[in-house]
């Protein structure tokens, strides 16, 4: 009987060091990802601060080195723009809306499990000379969808913004 207990026990023991050590990698595997999606997130809102501080300097290369060349734009009451040198065009249409200034808040960012894709979004209040001649307001909300390249930078593939209310005529 002893020798039957002994097997058991030495059985019972393997089982439980197993278990612990499953439990140590899974504990460390979950504080490790968790904490490279802290660093991911740290990153994004990063981008994100430099990215409005270019828009807001209304600095065109700045602003595009965080668009992936292929990236799509969805403006408001306006067809899809496509490609780097495209987006290029539409914001600096934006940029020559005379007075125009937009100040945005970041409200919300969610990565991917697998740490290569994430959106951020929130909202905006630009403003901007009239066709009357009288400055007027738009506000509205954001999302922008990121990418992690392969070069290890976070590159948006796809940009989307639309008003609160319909857009304002602007000269």
């Amino acid at each position: 009987m002893k020798t039957l207990m002994s097997i058991i026990t030495v059985k019972t023991a393997a089982k439980i060091v197993l278990l612990l050590i499953i439990c140590s990698v899974f504990t460390f595997c979950n504080s490790s990802e968790s904490s490279n999606l802290s660093q991911i997130e740290e990153t994004l809102r990063k981008a994100d601060s430099s990215l409005q501080d270019a828009i807001n300097r209304k600095d065109l290369d700045l602003l595009l080195s965080f668009y992936s060349e292929d990236a799509y734009l969805l403006p408001t009451a306006e067809p899809i723009v496509k490609g780097k040198e495209s987006i290029r065009a539409e914001w600096n249409h934006i940029f020559e809306i005379p007075n125009f200034d937009s100040k945005s808040t970041l409200t919300k960012i969610e990565i991917s499990k697998g740490g290569d894709m994430a959106y951020s979004m929130g909202y905006y209040e630009a403003t901007m000379m009239g066709e009357d001649g009288n400055m007027t307001q738009e506000p509205g909300k954001w999302v922008s969808i990121w990418k992690k390249q392969s070069d290890g930078a976070w590159r948006i593939i796809v940009d989307m913004y639309n008003t609160d209310i319909p857009p304002p005529d602007h000269k």
